[in-house]
């Protein structure tokens, strides 16, 4: 189990940047999906993870910590109220 931050999201893998500077490629393990996270990206840049280190040299995210802090975009399309 790793610790790092979410430095860039390009579709299903994420760059993590680990403590000691090293960077990885990572992706989202499925289960994300069962816990009630209905946004299609439940990762952002910025967001600390643990991971796991998979054979091949990239590595699979497992937990996404708190957020400490977050911005929220209205959609002027969804309402027209």
């Amino acid at each position: 189990m790793m610790k790092g931050i979410v430095i860039k999201s390009t579709g299903s893998w994420y760059s993590v940047r680990m403590a000691n500077g090293e960077q990885i490629e990572a992706r989202i393990k499925g289960k994300f999906r069962i816990q009630g996270i209905k946004t299609t990206n439940p990762i952002a840049v910025g967001d600390n993870v643990i991971l796991e280190k998979e054979a091949d040299g990239t590595a699979v995210i497992n937990t996404i910590e708190p957020r400490k802090n977050y911005i929220i975009r209205k959609s002027i399309n969804l309402s027209k109220r």
